[in-house]
């Protein structure tokens, strides 16, 4: 980034010193109101002879004329009616700085020029209405692919959860046909562990001995 020294002397000898194409950008001008919105992308635009500007600063302020003169050497412009008288009642041209005027009026008789503003014009009603008319087609249609793929994947999240539960459902019955054929498997080996139940033991009564009967008749004897 180029520095400027605050200093008047040196601003005098830079300007002096300046090459012709830094010249040609410092006689500049801005823009009117009006003009900026024909020529919304450029801001400001260098003074040529022709152009019709309005001073915004000085004695001369809120005059409007045509440029008759630049001199890019000094970096002054001279308007048409803008004059001062000298001692000798002599009029001479005033000289005005391009920063303190604005362009109200471009002379547009220089093709070159014609066709270099013309990249900065702003788009023209038609055009921007059709340019509005296309993003609105182009939304509407990414909308609906939109819809559509939602739609597709929306099917397929369907599809994929029926398959799951499909899936899980025989699963469950696997495991639960898995389950019943341990338990039963559980059962008989359980069975086969225990065995026939035994039948109970037959209880054997001793038959009473021959003695015991006659000591029995021999007390009752007595």
């Amino acid at each position: 980034m180029r520095s400027y020294s605050s200093q008047p002397r040196k601003q005098r000898l830079a300007r002096y010193n300046m090459n012709a194409h830094d010249r040609g950008r410092a006689m500049a001008a801005h823009l009117s109101d009006e003009l900026l919105k024909e020529y919304s992308r450029v801001r400001s635009v260098t003074v040529r002879k022709g152009d019709t500007v309005k001073v915004v600063r000085g004695v001369f302020k809120g005059h409007t004329a045509k440029v008759i003169k630049v001199v890019p050497r000094r970096g002054m412009i001279s308007i048409e009616e803008a004059t001062l008288t000298k001692a000798d009642n002599k009029k001479v041209a005033r000289l005005f700085r391009p920063s303190k005027v604005i362009i109200t009026k471009l002379d547009l008789s220089d093709p070159w020029r014609r066709e270099k503003l013309q990249q900065f014009k702003a788009p023209s009603r038609g055009a921007k209405e059709d340019r509005e008319e296309k993003e609105e087609k182009g939304t509407e249609e990414e909308l609906e692919e939109e819809g559509e793929a939602v739609e597709g994947e929306d099917e397929a999240e369907g599809e994929e959860g029926a398959e799951a539960e499909k899936e899980k459902a025989e699963g469950e019955a696997g495991a639960e046909a898995e389950e019943d054929k341990a338990r039963a498997e559980e059962e008989k080996a359980k069975s086969s562990r225990i065995g026939p139940k035994e039948a109970p033991k037959a209880e054997h009564k001793e038959a009473p001995k021959p003695g015991h009967k006659q000591s029995h008749a021999k007390e009752e004897g007595k």
